[in-house]
């Protein structure tokens, strides 16, 4: 169960969803005016590898989020601080177990 308030995890859906817009409105950017007149290749082309991943993560967020497990680290368990959801909203680890995935990573 979320240790965040009904009202805070408000806050971080709408952060979520304007991440979400923002990674959405620059891929159609890259798409042509006409879509018809591009091929299915240029389309995903447009959506990054990067964007792609940030898109994943996002929806993992709010799925987290509507089963009240945002703000829970998905390795321990222990609560994520809030500075760190902030700055990172879709953060799924605490600092500690961040630190040592990537430790693990390399």
């Amino acid at each position: 169960m979320s240790y965040l308030t009904e009202e805070q995890l408000t806050h971080f859906r709408e952060i979520l969803e304007r991440q979400e817009a923002a990674i959405r409105f620059r891929v159609r950017l890259t798409v042509p005016d006409d879509p018809d007149g591009c091929d299915v290749t240029e389309v995903g082309d447009a959506l990054s590898r990067k964007e792609f991943a940030e898109l994943a993560d996002i929806e993992a967020a709010k799925l987290r989020i509507s089963q009240r497990q945002y703000g829970l680290c998905s390795e321990c368990g222990c609560t994520i601080a809030e500075a760190r959801l902030e700055a990172y909203p879709t953060a799924k680890r605490c600092t500690h177990c961040q630190r040592l995935h990537e430790q693990h990573s390399q």
